[in-house]
């Protein structure tokens, strides 16, 4: 009796490597064992090896919380007395006082700024967002302050030989009008209008300083703009000495950020949320109560990593957020990641996404980050750190030294929700800047044929106004510029560092030569001045009732 014979090919990919039957015959379908055969046995090894991992580190905790205080002191003290050496590396920082810094303003007073203003912003479903502000610098403080003398830093040539630019900068610049925000058309409220709802408030009257907003990246806080070694090396402290109105973002969720109206950070609806309310809420609120509170017609927008995912969502959507943000400066620009450095866990989540809730509930996410933090000494942290980042995302760290990592890790984690992770995830496994998926295919992998039973709506982000500028480096595994540039209009100011990683941006060495003047000079290119102003106020004097001074009629 003729039997087909089916013969066994090992397929290599790029990825992994899977078994795939082949027939002799056209007419018979390959044997394939489903859901099981799609993984090797070495990649089964790894998932069942992070399993553990994950029970392991929550056994941990569990122990931990439940046994008595009196004990947790009792094991501290034998520690303390059979290693009395390691008591002292413990209490007192290796870098700084930035190192053991327990928040925001700490981190301000430690460089002489104790000026710093903490501001509350309510968004329209009713989250509290904390927003911090450096008004002025210190020697407008002080006039008689010096500010010192600036030691030049010289930086391998590797660097500067591996940088391209892109300046379009005379193409953008008068071409975009300052817009007043218009706090008395339309009566009726308006989805898209995050003003409607706060128009009794009193707008302030600007002083003619550029507004300049910062917001950090995924699972951060304000923090993390305050964490360089020197002065000079901070962003936001070069802003506020050159005349800057400088603004800080907090993420909802994150630890400046988890309070509500009527939900509780402890409750799961309170964590209903992903990058879809970032920018249909909290974005375009905080710009408004930032212009309200300074009078200024436009301020400049500057977004790290999922700052600039937010900002890039919430231009695309709300036409009228263009006219309040002169400038969008993206530095590592994360929209449309490719995947994970570990081809295990890539396939992992890229095959459905949802299995994230399996792993960190419907919360927040890695909260064991913090426990690890306490329970471990700074440079065994930063190991871990390094070790996690290049398992995942392919990251050396080798641009920042090893002192700039004992003081930035200290304050990387701030919680953000689990969905807003998932949505990452569905974002990578379509390859689209989509909008979070809330009825995901039942299939666990995408197919390849036919008609997708529904499509979650794309950010329509070549419909942004707003002047864009970029910064991303060429070893930065989360960012794709051919992609993210495809789906953009033409780009104001484009820089790329061949060297550079994704948190390169924020604390590498050298950053303060090649990354913070061309912001600095971006900043004054289209910061609107008090004459910009008094046109517009000019303009819409005679519909809208403004008075030239910036009152009301």
């Amino acid at each position: 009796m003729d039997r087909a014979t089916v013969t066994v090919t090992l397929i290599k990919r790029t990825e992994r490597k899977i078994w795939r039957p082949t027939c002799s015959s056209a007419s018979e379908m390959p044997f394939r064992i489903p859901v099981i055969g799609r993984l090797g046995f070495t990649e089964y090894q790894s998932l069942v090896l992070a399993l553990m991992f994950f029970f392991f580190e929550a056994l941990i905790r569990l122990m931990v919380m439940f046994i008595p205080q009196f004990v947790l002191r009792f094991i501290n003290q034998v520690i303390y007395a059979a290693f009395p050496w390691s008591h002292r590396n413990q209490s007192k920082p290796r870098v700084n006082k930035l190192e053991r810094a327990g928040s925001f303003e700490d981190m301000a007073r430690f460089w002489g700024y104790d000026f710093v203003e903490q501001h509350s912003v309510q968004t329209q479903d009713r989250y509290l967002l904390c927003l911090h502000r450096l008004p002025y610098g210190k020697r407008e403080r002080d006039p008689k302050m010096n500010s010192g003398k600036r030691r030049s830093r010289t930086r391998s040539a590797s660097i500067v030989a591996s940088t391209a630019v892109v300046d379009n900068i005379t193409n953008f610049i008068g071409v975009k009008e300052p817009v007043l925000p218009n706090l008395q058309d339309s009566a009726t409220p308006n989805f898209f209008d995050h003003r409607s709802r706060d128009v009794s408030r009193k707008r302030g009257v600007w002083n003619g300083k550029p507004v300049v907003l910062l917001n950090h990246g995924f699972l951060m806080s304000s923090e993390i703009w305050l964490c360089n070694l020197k002065e000079s090396e901070n962003l936001p402290f070069l802003l506020a000495e050159r005349g800057c109105d400088v603004w800080f973002a907090n993420a909802r969720g994150n630890k400046y950020s988890q309070q509500h109206m009527y939900k509780r950070p402890q409750s799961q609806p309170y964590w209903e949320f992903s990058l879809n309310e970032m920018a249909l809420y909290d974005l375009p609120d905080v710009v408004d109560y930032i212009l309200e509170t300074t009078g200024a017609p436009s301020l400049t927008y500057i977004g790290f990593s999922q700052g600039t995912a937010q900002a890039f969502a919430a231009l695309s959507i709300n036409p009228r957020l263009n006219d309040r943000i002169n400038l969008f400066i993206a530095l590592a620009p994360a929209t449309t990641p490719s995947g994970l450095h570990h081809p295990v866990i890539d396939a992992f989540v890229k095959a459905t996404p949802n299995v994230i809730y399996l792993l960190f509930g419907r919360k927040s996410p890695l909260q064991i980050a913090n426990f690890w933090r306490r329970i471990l000494s700074p440079p065994i942290f930063v190991k871990l750190i390094d070790m996690s980042c290049n398992f995942l995302f392919g990251w050396t760290g080798r641009n920042m030294s090893d002192a700039q990592k004992l003081v930035s890790y200290q304050h990387l984690y701030s919680p953000t929700s689990v969905k807003c992770l998932v949505h990452w995830f569905q974002i990578i496994r379509t390859g689209r800047f989509q909008m979070y998926d809330e009825i995901p295919n039942l299939l666990p992998y995408r197919s390849e044929q036919g008609a997708m039973d529904h499509i979650p709506q794309r950010f329509p982000t070549k419909q942004i106004k707003t002047p864009i500028a970029i910064f991303y480096g060429g070893s930065d595994s989360l960012v794709n510029f051919e992609v993210l540039s495809a789906d953009l209009p033409e780009l104001a100011y484009v820089k790329y560092i061949a060297e550079w990683e994704h948190l390169d941006f924020l604390w590498a060495e050298g950053i303060e030569l090649h990354v913070w003047p061309d912001v600095i000079r971006l900043v004054d290119s289209f910061s609107p001045t008090k004459a910009d102003k008094s046109e517009a106020l000019e303009k819409r004097a005679h519909t809208n009732g403004y008075a030239v001074n910036g009152q009301a009629a």
